[in-house]
């Protein structure tokens, strides 16, 4: 028997979501209450029904081995998050699959309803050492897209570790090494992070690892507890190799975490690098990318089909539907700042409809919207 969504309900659901839609910024706390009070007046049911043909892929990056999460939470995550994450997916009915399987089923418009894709970026090494375990012990199909140059070159990742360093000093001030000047830490501590920043990234890697130390003494941080710990590398070649033998999908990133808007011979470039470095590895077939930091254009989907890419992912907020490029999928970020209510919110496609009715679109979505064919399957157990 089909099941129909009346207007009336559409229309209730644009007069719910008018405060979220609102171009006038409101406080996190605000936002949430505001979702738990649409969860309770069953908006996030009716967004679920209204989105169930959309693929939901989940973005994350790395697990947090000691106080990372404190400093980056999105960036390292703590293990009982990402359990939790896992146990809501299948505690609500949503099937999680393989990358290349979920993108095969929505342009085959075979999807199941609702479906997850759970994807890490970079290749940090929590992701093995935390991580992998977890992903074995649930049975978690997971995608994680690896950059190279760190692999290549072992150091700590010197944007991130170098961030770290002036985001954990309690100095007051700080001269920075090779003569960079004299800095204020109260009033100049931006301006003083970001001449480290670009004066680091310049320098050849044996070098570019000197400095770091030589800055962490300068901000007076113990290097030694970071190497210690093992904080800011990315898994090494064995590493990776235990990932993809315990059936984790690697997939491309580039090989220095650079992309260029515009240059297509760097961009090709990029890809070589890292598909040389990665195809001894990896069983799996390298055709999907992700933009680094999200950097991309919609023309760049020629340069990447030329290559043999079937996909790539960014970061833009968001559920994918048929009609989704292939080389612009959207996908919800997930980490220590997105609370329970708000991932839930981003799952069911609250958000997603937010975003419909922001950008004028809410009633602009295809017939399929209000009627239920009968081949569809239930779509799951509710927000």
């Amino acid at each position: 028997m089909k099941r129909a969504l009346g207007l009336t309900d559409l229309r209730l659901a644009r007069k719910n979501i008018a405060p979220l839609a609102s171009r006038t910024p409101l406080s996190r706390s605000t936002i949430r209450a505001f979702l738990h009070l649409m969860r309770a007046l069953g908006a996030f049911h009716l967004a679920r029904y209204i989105t169930r043909r959309g693929l939901r892929i989940i973005c994350y990056h790395g697990f947090a081995l000691a106080d990372e999460y404190k400093f980056r939470s999105t960036l390292f995550i703590r293990e009982d998050l990402f359990r939790r994450r896992v146990a809501y997916l299948r505690g609500k009915g949503y099937p999680i699959l393989p990358l290349s399987e979920a993108l095969e089923e929505l342009y085959a418009g075979r999807l199941p309803p609702c479906a997850a894709v759970i994807t890490m970026d970079d290749g940090w090494l929590g992701v093995y050492s935390v991580g992998l375990p977890i992903i074995k012990e649930l049975q978690v199909p997971t995608t994680v897209y690896v950059a190279t140059d760190y692999v290549e070159n072992p150091m700590p990742v010197y944007t991130v570790a170098s961030s770290y360093l002036f985001w954990r000093t309690k100095s007051k001030r700080v001269t920075l090494p090779r003569g960079l000047g004299t800095f204020d830490l109260g009033s100049q501590v931006d301006e003083a992070e970001s001449l480290a920043q670009k004066f680091g990234a310049l320098l050849p890697p044996a070098e570019r690892l000197e400095f770091l130390k030589d800055l962490a003494d300068a901000l007076d941080v113990s290097f030694a507890e970071i190497e210690t710990k093992k904080l800011f590398r990315v898994m090494n070649e064995d590493q990776l190799r235990r990932l993809d033998q315990a059936g984790v999908d690697i997939q491309l990133h580039s090989h220095r975490h650079e992309w260029p808007l515009y240059d297509r011979g760097m961009a090709e470039a990029e890809i070589a690098e890292n598909r040389r470095f990665l195809e001894p590895i990896a069983s799996h077939a390298l055709e999907h990318f992700c933009y680094p930091s999200g950097v991309y254009g919609l023309h760049q989907g020629e340069w990447l089909a030329a290559l043999g890419v079937k996909s790539a992912t960014t970061i833009d907020p968001g559920l994918n539907f048929a009609d989704a490029s292939r080389f612009a999928l959207r996908r919800i970020v997930d980490g220590g700042k997105v609370s329970d209510i708000e991932f839930a919110a981003e799952m069911t496609g609250f958000m997603e409809v937010v975003r419909w009715f922001r950008q004028r679109r809410l009633f602009s979505r295809p017939p399929w919207w209000l009627v239920q064919r009968d081949t569809d399957k239930a779509s799951g157990t509710g927000s």
